[in-house]
């Protein structure tokens, strides 16, 4: 195997949306192969307006066999700019050959180069495989809650009253 992993570039929009529905299939959301394509468009070309992800491709005779998503953060904890891996996915007939581990260290490549403080990521508990890589190379379990809200809980809060938002006072000021 001659693995090269690399950024992601405009030309690799329709390989990296082939791996992208495999890894939403794999994860039980598939998506029809337009959005798939979508989605690998914006990650593989220019992102939208406040969106600015890096996108690695690791690739086998030209085909993307996985990939890292990664986007810039900047955690209170630190108030310095981290890395956040958002999606790291390697297909199934490529597993357990390195990939996983070559796309993180080249993660971390960028993270040195690109003057950021830290490499970040979440993986689902029961990700066993992915949990003895992230053990094997260092990674360190935090001590964190994970939230989302998602449509229904986000229509429910949205549609609360909210409460009103008070002036701020100018020192001085009277009152």
């Amino acid at each position: 195997m001659t693995l090269v992993v690399r950024p992601a570039t405009p030309a690799d929009a329709a390989s990296l949306a082939e791996l992208l529905g495999e890894m939403q299939a794999y994860y039980a959301s598939p998506v029809p192969e337009a959005d798939a394509l979508e989605a690998a468009q914006v990650l593989c070309g220019l992102p939208p307006e406040g969106f600015n992800p890096r996108t690695l491709l690791a690739l086998e005779d030209g085909a993307a066999i996985g990939s890292c998503v990664l986007n810039v953060m900047l955690p209170a904890a630190e108030l310095r700019r981290t890395l956040y891996v958002r999606d790291l996915f390697v297909s199934a007939r490529s597993r357990r050959r390195g990939v996983g581990k070559a796309l993180v260290t080249s993660a971390a490549r960028l993270v040195r180069e690109g003057g950021f403080c830290a490499l970040d990521w979440t993986t689902d508990s029961q990700n066993l495989p992915a949990r003895r890589l992230y053990d094997g190379i260092g990674g360190r379990v935090l001590a964190r809650t994970y939230y989302r809200i998602e449509a229904g809980a986000m229509d429910a809060l949205l549609t609360e009253e909210a409460p009103a938002i008070q002036p701020l006072r100018r020192a001085g000021a009277g009152g």
